[in-house]
């Protein structure tokens, strides 16, 4: 458990930018340990998973910009992001996968008790998140849940239904950019508690799709294997190249000035 503000400290220190965008260099222990001084501080707590894809989307979309800004922690998720911050000259220590930390945040509440609120993806995917959470991680209490098909003008409702419930961890599951578009807008009506935009981890979850195999995941090549197995991806992979290229030219400007 976390007694002081010493990690808060150091995750400020070692807080990066690329192509203008916050990441925090801290390797996955740290961060699922950011989450656990939320909780002993009752803090409204954003994370942010942040791919290539979300940060080259963001020199181009303010609002999503805005909110990476404003978030409590921005994690490296993806290779791409792992290989930027070394050409950048400041290498965070690993990836860390939003899956990842999604099951070590359900671990940590299901050994305190804590509540647990699922918000998005589709009915029959968030029942099998709700399955596989239930037998995977005992203690967790489920405090909600929420699928992702809804229209905007529930969505005030929506927020006051999770504000009611006073989930530990909040999991939105809307997909980027959505998701933290819905976090930002939302969060003055949300209670204290750690907010996770985890994508399509429910799908993962639940055991509608399968994850890379482990060795892949360590060549850094998922991203590639999640596009052999769902080709409508494709056009999103092609703003990996374009990224690292921006990155390959922010970092020539670096070291010519």
């Amino acid at each position: 458990m976390i007694n002081d503000n010493k990690i808060k400290t150091d995750q400020k220190a070692a807080r990066l930018r690329i192509l203008g965008r916050p990441v925090d260099a801290l390797n996955a222990l740290e961060a699922a340990e950011e989450i656990l001084y939320a909780w002993e501080r009752a803090e409204f707590f954003h994370v942010v998973t942040a791919n290539a894809e979300m940060i080259y989307r963001s020199t181009k979309d303010h609002d999503l910009a805005k909110v990476i800004e404003e978030a409590d922690l921005v994690t490296a998720d993806g290779i791409g992001v792992v290989l930027a911050s070394r050409l950048l000259g400041q290498p965070v220590p690993e990836r860390v996968a939003g899956y990842d930390l999604m099951l070590a945040a359900l671990k940590m509440a299901s050994e305190g008790g804590r509540r647990v609120f699922f918000f998005g993806a589709r009915p029959e995917v968030l029942e099998g998140a709700l399955v596989a959470t239930a037998s995977r991680f005992p203690g967790v209490e489920i405090a909600g849940h929420r699928n992702g098909y809804f229209s905007p003008e529930a969505e005030e409702e929506i927020a006051a239904e999770i504000a009611s419930a006073k989930p530990d961890l909040l999991l939105v599951a809307l997909g980027v950019p959505k998701q933290e578009l819905w976090v930002s807008r939302f969060r003055g009506k949300l209670p204290p508690c750690a907010v996770i935009g985890v994508g399509g981890s429910f799908d993962v979850l639940s055991g509608k799709i399968k994850r890379a195999p482990t060795w892949i995941q360590r060549l850094g090549l998922e991203w590639l294997y999640r596009i052999l197995r769902e080709p409508s991806r494709w056009k999103r992979a092609l703003d990996l190249p374009l990224f690292l290229i921006s990155v390959l030219i922010e970092a020539l400007k670096k070291r010519l000035s």
